[in-house]
């Protein structure tokens, strides 16, 4: 998996849009300030967008698709083979890039 571009920012932000995700982000500071520590809260919220993102993915199947293509470097063809391992290997390693993770940190805090 190649590093993160520019370029990736926008089909992240595409795919977002496409899929219709809205993040309530007053009612996540909301549960912060009655007493959930950290990294529960980092834990329920992980959870409650993957989640989200898994129920919607439908929406943004084309977007989702090249995006996947465009950071491993794979074909539109190649890619639409992949079986579960290979989907998770790569969304673990995207949630996991340092990368990604200060981009999504800056974006909401």
């Amino acid at each position: 998996m190649r590093s993160l571009q520019l370029q990736d920012v926008f089909k992240l932000s595409e795919i977002v849009d496409v899929m219709g995700i809205e993040i309530d982000l007053n009612n996540l500071m909301d549960k912060a300030k009655i007493g959930e520590e950290g990294e529960e809260l980092q834990a329920k919220v992980g959870g409650q967008i993957a989640l989200l993102f898994v129920k919607k993915i439908y929406k943004a199947e084309k977007q989702v698709i090249n995006f996947i293509a465009g950071i491993t470097e794979d074909d539109i063809e190649t890619v639409k083979k992949y079986g579960i391992k290979k989907i998770m290997e790569f969304f673990t390693g995207l949630f996991n890039d340092p990368e990604f993770k200060s981009f999504f940190k800056s974006a909401v805090g």
